[in-house]
């Protein structure tokens, strides 16, 4: 009977330590012209030989902004550090339902390097965007 107790309590305080992680706190945010409302968005994709990492949330807004250039609207990106380290983060511009993966078949491209730093706030070290011909 003490054993089980034993195994509950230490099962408990593990669950509770991973049960109090707090959300990434977002310290970089940037915005990019899509055409979301015919299936063109941003898909992020991150480097296997970084040794930090960030979060990305990504939001879509209509904005009239870059209507002229054919955008629908915007897609807000928000960064947010998550494991110390230098991390890349590269967005590709897509039609997203029919994209197969390869960069051939990218319209256009965003390149993000940040550090990521002990208390997880980050700092921009390199951003370069291409976008799509019809922006």
């Amino acid at each position: 009977m003490k054993k089980t107790i034993l195994i509950a309590l230490i099962a408990l305080m593990i669950t509770s330590l991973f049960g109090c992680r707090k959300k990434p706190e977002v310290t970089y945010v940037d915005t990019l012209p899509c055409d979301q409302a015919s299936g063109y968005t941003w898909v992020a994709r991150s480097s296997a030989n970084d040794t930090g990492q960030v979060y990305i949330g990504q939001t879509y807004r209509d904005d009239e902004t870059y209507a002229i250039m054919g955008a629908s609207g915007v897609l807000e990106n928000a960064f947010a550090g998550v494991v110390p380290g230098i991390a890349t983060v590269r967005l590709y511009y897509v039609h997203a339902p029919d994209w197969d993966g390869y960069n051939s078949s990218v319209m256009g491209t965003a390149y993000y390097e940040f550090l990521v730093y002990d208390d997880l706030t980050i700092s921009l070290l390199y951003s370069e965007i291409e976008l799509p011909d019809e922006f």
